[in-house]
This record gives structure tokens, C-alpha cells and sequence, in this order.
């Protein structure tokens, strides 16, 4: 006679840290990659205003739609979302970014109009340094890593939170991207608390 001890657990998986990834596949692509393309090799990025030019507008559309939902289904309330900036990204082989992040907005991105195999990816860390301190051996996954990639694939966007520290490791082709950040316009914090904030 089998006896089952089983008990009954609810699991929760607490504080996640969300990234969209989404497919988009531009009408006017060869206009932005030789936009990006034309600026000189010592020079691996473009200005910020690349939201302003009408040959990224589809793009930039694009980028709000999708944003739109992320915070629809995060439940944020806001009344408007802004890009606040949008730049293009060349990288040659050899070309590095150092970890960092996006101060002074709320969600950033990346998408990638020119890559090959050999384009480098970008790679998230863990923010909670904590969560590390003991390492027992695992098996890698999404619930146990310390940092995770997602490849640079042609056609392919990301979304994340501003804060949330990434890089891209030296890469060993040549490698085109847009980046940009979103604010929201709206009420920050709860009012009366004396750490509110209409931005």
C-alpha cells in the first residue's frame, strides 16, 4: 500500500523584474542604417534626437505602442509616456559597453537593425546583490541566474526598467542598434506624504 505525504505549496515568485521582447520589422530600415552607418568608426553613437527624425517615426511608434503595454499591464497610472531620447548604436568588432544604467527615466530599450552570429548580446545583472552570497551548484534558468543574455537578433526589440544594470561584451562583428528611454508624465508617490512629485 502506497502512502503519499505530499503537501499542498503555493509558490509565488516575488519582486520580478519584467523585460517585453518584441519583432518589428521596418519599412524604412536601409534610410535608419544609413543614417547610424554614415558617422565615422571613433564615433559609436548617434545624438539623442533620432525620435524627431521622420525616417524613425515608425519605429518610435512602435516603441510607445509596446510601451504602452507594459505599463497597462503593470498597472502603473500615468498620463502620458514620452521617449526622452532615441540614439543609434555602432559597434565594431572589438567595440565594447561598459555596465551601466539609464538614470533619470523609467524604461529604456534596445532594438537591432544590424547584426550577424558573431554580434555581441546584452547582458542583464541580478540588482539583488544579496541574492548571491551563497551559490550552491545549479543548473542555470531564469529563477537562479545572476546575470542573463539576451542575443542581439536583427529585428528584435527590448524593453526594461531604467535601473536595471546591463552591458554588451565585446563583440566580434559589426553590430547596429537604436537605444532609447521612456519617462512617464503623470503623479509620482501618494499625495500628502511630503515625497510626492508631479513629473
Amino acid at each position: 500500500m502506497e502512502c503519499s505525504n505530499m503537501v499542498d505549496v503555493k509558490v509565488s515568485e516575488i519582486f520580478p523584474t519584467v523585460i517585453y521582447e518584441f519583432k518589428y520589422t521596418p519599412t524604412d530600415k536601409h534610410s535608419m542604417v544609413s543614417y547610424i552607418d554614415s558617422l565615422k568608426a571613433d564615433k559609436l553613437q548617434t545624438a539623442d534626437d533620432l525620435h524627431r527624425l521622420s525616417y524613425f517615426g515608425k519605429l518610435r511608434d512602435k516603441i510607445k505602442e509596446i510601451s504602452k503595454k507594459y505599463v497597462d499591464d503593470l498597472q502603473y497610472e500615468y498620463d502620458d509616456i514620452e521617449i526622452t531620447g532615441m540614439w543609434g548604436n555602432i559597434f565594431y568588432s572589438g567595440s565594447v559597453h561598459a555596465p551601466h544604467t539609464h538614470s533619470n527615466n523609467f524604461l529604456s530599450g534596445v532594438y537591432y537593425l544590424h547584426t550577424s552570429k558573431n554580434s555581441s548580446p546584452i547582458q542583464f545583472f541580478d540588482p539583488r546583490a544579496q541574492a548571491h552570497v551563497l551559490q550552491p551548484k545549479k543548473t542555470p534558468n531564469f529563477l537562479n541566474s545572476s546575470m542573463l543574455q539576451y542575443d542581439a537578433i536583427e529585428g528584435t526589440g527590448l524593453i526594461f526598467p531604467s535601473w536595471l544594470q546591463h552591458w554588451v561584451p565585446t563583440t566580434e562583428d559589426k553590430r547596429i542598434s537604436v537605444s532609447w528611454n521612456i519617462l512617464l508624465r503623470g503623479n509620482y508617490g501618494e499625495q500628502g506624504t511630503l515625497q510626492n512629485a508631479y513629473i
